[in-house]
């Protein structure tokens, strides 16, 4: 049973998971639940609820997430990190504060959306790719990466023959 967070309101992204106590840097936080797993065709007969819940297993798969895990909402500054299906402290949280992760970790669409995370440094608009991160992000978030993503990373990052 998961104790430590709680589900409500979040303003304007709908509703968003919150720390019921601080979390150290690192510290771990929940373990996301998968429901049903879909292929890219099964999506589409999906209800509206169902597909606004998706992440991606692979190329091939997406999961449709259980609550808690299916109410984090996307932050351009995360202050969580998921690696699997564990999401843990990307720095420290306070009591009372929006638990955010950055869906772009395994995300590999050309699809470019409105984003409403409010972070500072936030464009507006968001490619849920990846691949669009800056390099620089890449590597730093590269480690919890599904293997997937990380195997295309290698095969990109190599040189042409």
């Amino acid at each position: 049973m998961i104790t430590d967070v709680v589900v409500r309101d979040a303003p304007p992204k709908g509703k968003g998971v919150f720390a019921l106590r601080s979390f150290r840097k690192g510290e771990f936080i929940f373990r996301r639940r998968h429901g049903r797993v879909v292929s890219p065709r099964q999506e589409a007969q999906l209800s509206a609820e169902d597909g606004r819940h998706l992440t991606e297993l692979d190329f091939d798969r997406s999961a449709v997430l259980l609550p808690p895990g299916c109410y984090l909402n996307h932050s351009c500054e995360p202050n969580a990190m998921r690696s699997g299906v564990k999401v843990f402290a990307w720095r420290a949280l306070r009591k009372g504060e929006e638990i955010t992760i950055d869906y772009r970790l395994n995300a590999f669409s050309d699809v470019r959306s409105r984003c409403r995370c409010g972070s500072r440094n936030c464009a507006g608009i968001v490619q849920w790719s990846f691949f669009a991160l800056d390099p620089k992000r890449q590597r730093r978030y590269l480690p919890y990466a599904p293997d997937f993503i990380r195997r295309d990373y290698r095969r990109r990052a190599r040189p042409p023959v």
